[in-house]
C-alpha cells in the first residue's frame, strides 16, 4: 500500500488538522522515519491521538506502521534513482501509473459496466481538453464494434444532450479532478432524467461522484510527479484499453470490428 497515494487521493477529505500533518508528510516525508509520534505532534502543534487517527485513515494501523511503510516507498525510490536518465524517468512515471490503475480497478465493477455498455439503447462520452480527446479515442473503438454511441467535448451540446437523454442510455463523464464544471453539470441533468451514468476519475469524493451511478477510480499522474509532462489520460487510456478488450471477447462485437479493420485495409 502506497502511503503517499493515499492522502493525495484522500487529501479533500480531510480536516485541516488532518491537512497540516499531510502536508508535513508530503514535505518532509524523507525524514519521518527519525522521528517519533510526539516529537511530530509537538512541531505540527496536534496531538498524538489526532495523528494516530490520521494513521488509521489513511489504512494504517498506527503511526509505527505508517512510517514502516513510508521507509518501504523511499527505500524502493531511492533504488529507481540510480538510472536517472530521462528514458528511465518516464518510463518509470508511466509504469507506476499503470501500477497504480491496476490496484484501483475494481474486476467486478468493470464486468458491470461492460454488461451496461452492452446493455444501452445509446451511449454518450463527456469530456473536455485531453478528457474529449480521450472520450473520442473511446467512441470510435465502440463505434467500430457497432454500439451507437457520440463523444462531446463542447459544454453547449453537453447541456443539450444531457436534457434530452432517456432511462435507456448510458453516459460516461471523464474529469480527473472530479470537478470540471461541464462535465458535472451536464452529469448531474443525466442523472435527474434518469440516465444510467457512470464518472471516471482520481478522486471518488469529488463533486462528479453525486450523480453517478458507479465511480470509477483511475490513479491521477499529478500523483506521480507533478513538475514533469506526463500524460493526465493515460490511465483513462488504460481503464477504456481493458474494457475495449473485454467487450472484443464477444464474438459478435469482434466480427464488427474485424469488418471495420477490412474495410479500412481496402
Amino acid at each position: 500500500m502506497d502511503v503517499l497515494y493515499e492522502i493525495k487521493q484522500k487529501y479533500s477529505t480531510f480536516s485541516l488538522k488532518e491537512k497540516i500533518i499531510a502536508d508535513y508528510i508530503l514535505s518532509f516525508k524523507n525524514s519521518i522515519n527519525n522521528i517519533s509520534i510526539t516529537e511530530l505532534a509537538k512541531a505540527i502543534g496536534t496531538s498524538s491521538s489526532t495523528l494516530t487517527r490520521f494513521s488509521k485513515k489513511i489504512n494504517c494501523e498506527s503511526f509505527v506502521d505508517m512510517k514502516m511503510k513510508l521507509n518501504s516507498k523511499n527505500k524502493n525510490l531511492d533504488s529507481k534513482k540510480e538510472n536517472d536518465s530521462l528514458f528511465s524517468a518516464v518510463y518509470n512515471y508511466y509504469s507506476e501509473v499503470i501500477e497504480k490503475s491496476n490496484e484501483l480497478l475494481d474486476k467486478k465493477l468493470i464486468s458491470k459496466i461492460v454488461k451496461d455498455i452492452k446493455e444501452a439503447k445509446k451511449i454518450y462520452i463527456y469530456g473536455v481538453g485531453s478528457s474529449g480527446l480521450t472520450a473520442q479515442e473511446f467512441m470510435q473503438r465502440l463505434l467500430r464494434m457497432g454500439f451507437n454511441i457520440s463523444s462531446i467535448n463542447d459544454s453547449h451540446m453537453m447541456i443539450i444532450n444531457s436534457a434530452i437523454v432517456s432511462s435507456e442510455d448510458l453516459v460516461i463523464g471523464i474529469s480527473i479532478s472530479g470537478e470540471t464544471k461541464e462535465v458535472v453539470n451536464a452529469l448531474r441533468i443525466c442523472y435527474q432524467n434518469r440516465a444510467r451514468t457512470i464518472a471516471v476519475t482520481s478522486f471518488p469524493k469529488s463533486s462528479i461522484s453525486r450523480y453517478a451511478n458507479e465511480i470509477i477510480s483511475i490513479c491521477s499522474s499529478d500523483f506521480i510527479n507533478k513538475t514533469n509532462f506526463i500524460n493526465t489520460q493515460f490511465s483513462t487510456m488504460y481503464l477504456f484499453d481493458l474494457i475495449s478488450t473485454i467487450l472484443l471477447e464477444d464474438v459478435t462485437l469482434n466480427r464488427k470490428m474485424q469488418l471495420t479493420i477490412d474495410a479500412i485495409l481496402k
